[in-house]
């Protein structure tokens, strides 16, 4: 006999109650990788790339993201970022954060133990 338990809230791995658009950017020399998660766009992860130093291709993204989670929900949302701390993390970092408020977030290290 087969029995089917209802699946709890709590049990769920991503939250797809969203009240932001949350992008992590991995960020390389020649290539700049963005993966986002958008408030109407259920569990589904984008994934995007631009060529590395391309700022208006960032925000570009970034203001399709937005219209795409604005035509989903009827409501625009803010985008939060993440990105690595090394290689271009700090500069982008300084650069989201003139961006008129479209951008919040920050670069992130972590040290690993050998």
């Amino acid at each position: 006999m087969h029995v089917v338990a209802a699946q709890s809230e709590a049990a769920i791995a991503i939250r797809t109650d969203l009240c932001a658009t949350f992008v992590s950017l991995e960020l390389s020399r020649s290539t700049w990788l963005l993966t986002s998660l958008s408030p109407g766009a259920g569990e589904k992860m984008s994934k995007h790339s631009v060529s590395a130093g391309d700022t208006a291709g960032l925000f570009s993204r970034f203001v399709e993201l937005q219209q795409k989670a604005r035509t989903r929900t009827g409501r625009t949302f803010p985008i939060i970022t993440i990105q690595e701390a090394g290689l271009d993390g700090f500069w982008i970092h300084r650069l989201l954060i003139l961006s008129d408020g479209m951008c919040d977030g920050g670069p992130m290290s972590f040290r690993i133990g050998k």
